[in-house]
């Protein structure tokens, strides 16, 4: 058959519409395909942690740390509660789960990670965070640790989004000829809530080696206020 007749025959099969043999004969309608079957992930991760007393939000995955973010102007960044009002620190020595982007190098030792933040007055302005800081703890490891906290979302109550971003330098474990360090960028999304004198964070990180996806990992800590 030619492939005119082909086409026509097709055609012809698709529009068939079978009239009822009966027209008491109740409508059955056709069997719907099952959705699919949820396959989890089977790459590289790796559980460290049992579950904390508080809730673990699970936000959608934070961006790559080394995409371009356009600045946000003063209207987009949130007024936090007052009860998010003062300092806070926090140091995240362990993890929820890490693991390893497909392809990607292996990973090391988690470093801990430190955080402080001041939500303040300044002067007759609205309140903002005046002091914002991410580092690592000083090691011979780490060079030249940078970062920043900013705010993303609050509900007016207790509960705020925010987020970090953190880059340093890593020297390698094994020298291969070029430099002796990896940059490392890492971008995390913090979900806060406020609870007496304690800020209970989960947070998801996305971390990139020299520019290319590396990591992702979850953790937990609780901030605590201090005076500055």
């Amino acid at each position: 058959m030619g492939s005119i007749g082909i086409r026509a025959a097709c055609a012809q099969t698709s529009l068939e519409v079978p009239g009822p043999a009966n027209q008491n004969q109740p409508y059955v309608p056709p069997r719907q395909a099952p959705p699919p079957v949820y396959q989890p992930d089977n790459g590289d991760t790796i559980q460290l942690l049992p579950q904390l007393t508080h809730p673990a939000p699970t936000p959608p995955p934070p961006a790559p740390a080394h995409v371009n973010v356009a600045p946000m102007t003063a209207q987009a960044v949130p007024v936090l509660p007052a009860v998010f009002h003062g300092c806070w620190q926090g140091q995240v020595n362990e993890l929820d789960w890490i693991r390893r982007e497909p392809g990607a190098h292996k990973i090391g030792f988690w470093t801990p990670k430190t955080y402080r933040l001041c939500y303040k007055q300044v002067g007759d302005q609205p309140f903002k965070l005046t002091f914002t800081e991410t580092g690592v703890e000083p090691n011979d490891k780490i060079i030249n640790a940078r970062g920043e906290v900013v705010p993303l979302a609050t509900d007016g109550r207790a509960y705020a989004t925010m987020r970090s971003r953190l880059s340093f330098d890593e020297y390698r474990t094994q020298f291969d000829g070029s430099s002796p360090t990896f940059a490392v960028d890492e971008g995390t999304n913090l979900d806060c809530r406020i609870a007496g004198d304690d800020m209970l964070v989960s947070a998801d990180d996305y971390g990139t080696r020299d520019g290319t996806p590396w990591v992702r990992a979850h953790w937990r800590a609780d901030f605590h206020k201090f005076e500055n």
